[in-house]
């Protein structure tokens, strides 16, 4: 597994720090998976789950449950909007496989944990690890980000989260660069990954920690599966610069 550290001094004042008022929301993790089918394949999902019930709760995790639900999704010609149904279709297909061939299908498998990897009265990041086997080889895990503008529900892509995503876009190539000693006027692809058209572009998942800013390029997105995951941290002093100021200080 490759990992990309950018070691710096922790800022002494604190970075996304919440202010002393009332969260507008909290998660409570829910195991939403009862594994008592017989025959079926096993599935764990345990998920945090935003509260109290309204509005803006409700697009969170309608948001979270689509996503688990197209991690779920095998089968291409079935598709719901119920992370039940979801798993019901996972399992069905399982069935019918096994029925068919009863002596050559292993077990499938599906586990998928998510957790608050961070969290202020503005936004939050969601890690979600993902396991699936359906078959092969072997199956394959994952690490996704997902953020959320906590006044409003709304998902936060990188053109919400950064003032210049270009310049981060370089900041994130240059230290990929410096751990894999590629030097700045080589391909960056010349140390074995596989960037589509030979140019750097940030991973999928992008998210927060208590220590800054977290990318994974997931197995397969830029290298091969047995590599691993390719990690980029980015302490928080670095961060700071990338960072829209709505996302920086709490409004008093």
């Amino acid at each position: 597994m490759k990992r990309f550290f950018a070691i710096g001094i922790i800022l002494s004042a604190v970075f996304f720090t919440a202010c002393e008022k009332k969260e507008t929301l909290s998660f409570v993790n829910q195991n939403m998976v009862n594994n008592t089918c017989t025959n079926c394949p096993k599935v764990t999902i345990d998920l945090p789950q935003a509260q109290p019930e309204n509005e803006i709760t409700s697009k969170i995790n309608q948001d979270i449950n689509k996503f688990v639900i197209n991690i779920l999704n095998y089968s291409e010609e079935k598709t719901t909007d119920s992370l039940d149904a979801a798993i019901e279709i996972f399992r069905s297909d399982y069935k019918k496989l096994k029925e068919r061939f009863p002596e050559d299908i292993i077990p499938w498998e599906a586990t998928i944990n998510g957790t608050i990897s961070f969290q202020n009265t503005l936004f939050t990041s969601i890690k979600i690890e993902s396991y699936i086997f359906t078959g092969g080889a072997h199956g394959y895990g994952s690490i996704t980000f997902l953020n959320y503008d906590t006044k409003t529900g709304k998902a936060l892509t990188a053109e919400d989260l950064f003032t210049d995503k270009g310049a981060f876009v370089d900041y994130a190539e240059k230290l990929l660069r410096e751990e894999e000693k590629i030097k700045p006027d080589a391909n960056i692809n010349s140390t074995g990954f596989m960037f589509e058209n030979d140019n750097f572009h940030l991973p999928n998942s992008i998210g927060f920690d208590e220590k800054g800013i977290v990318l994974i390029y997931n197995p397969y997105e830029i290298s091969a599966y047995s590599d691993g995951l390719t990690k980029i941290e980015i302490p928080l002093e670095e961060a700071t610069q990338f960072m829209k100021p709505e996302w920086l200080s709490e409004a008093h």
